[in-house]
């Protein structure tokens, strides 16, 4: 099983989700990194996480769910 944790960031300013960040990983772990490393990275996602303006999910998802970056990019085209 492979995990996907969407983290929905509540705007300060007019209440509504401005922005949905989705960490993609392996692990529950490797997911949980990648937010953390992403909270030292954008002042605005981590005031948001400081704030308590932050809406977690966490999903287990098959490992075939992992997104495919050359995929992506091809269908994007």
């Amino acid at each position: 099983m492979a995990f996907a944790l969407s983290v929905d960031v509540i705007d300060a300013g007019d209440g509504t989700i401005k922005v949905t960040h989705t960490f993609w990983g392996e692990t529950e772990r490797e997911v949980r990194t990648y937010k953390r490393e992403h909270e030292h990275s954008c002042e605005y996602f981590a005031a948001a996480v400081k704030d308590g303006r932050t809406i977690e999910e966490l999903e287990e998802i098959d490992d075939d769910e992992l997104p495919d970056a050359e995929e992506y990019e091809e269908e994007t085209r």
